[in-house]
């Protein structure tokens, strides 16, 4: 099949539309279709580029007739969201359970926190005392860095990021 075949068997069989709504689709005029359309025509590469901006189509399949047809989209995988940032199993399986709920509950659970974060950011920061930890773990505890923040810093950071949030 052809590039000119391609386009017409794209907008009669796939699309189902008449030659002017397809140029309609595109910007142009219903002739300009009408000469992509013919065996042998040149289509240019801005008609191309215009078709598979206009649909989702594959260049590659419109041009050499190469599946797929359509781009895929790249698709968004929890999971590997959550091990990409160092999650745990726990932290997936509380974030899918989330979801899970009932959209109400959801908007309720976001409603309490979003106003519990806001009550803790609008107090002044109380100094952590120290937490009895066992020795090995206090041995590993590292200097501050440059890159180290303070407690109050990282709290007026997540409460910047609320205030935007609103």
């Amino acid at each position: 099949m052809t590039v000119n075949e391609r386009i017409r068997h794209f907008r009669k069989n796939i699309l189902h539309i008449n030659q002017r709504q397809f140029a309609s689709d595109l910007g142009m005029a219903q002739t300009g279709v009408s000469s992509m359309e013919q065996d042998g025509a040149t289509v240019t590469n801005r008609a191309i580029k215009s078709i598979c901006m206009a649909y989702n189509l594959n260049e590659n399949w419109l041009r050499h007739g190469i599946e797929p047809m359509y781009i895929q989209e790249p698709t968004f995988s929890l999971d590997k969201f959550v091990k990409d940032h160092d999650g745990t199993d726990l932290e997936l399986e509380a974030m899918k359970a989330y979801f899970e709920l009932n959209p109400d509950i959801r908007k309720m659970l976001v409603k309490h926190f979003k106003e519990r974060l806001t009550t803790v950011c609008n107090k002044s920061v109380e100094p952590i005392t120290a937490i009895e930890k066992p020795a090995e773990l206090v041995a590993t505890v590292e200097e501050p860095t440059e890159s180290t923040i303070t407690v109050e810093e990282a709290a007026f950071k997540n409460c910047s990021s609320l205030r935007s949030f609103n």
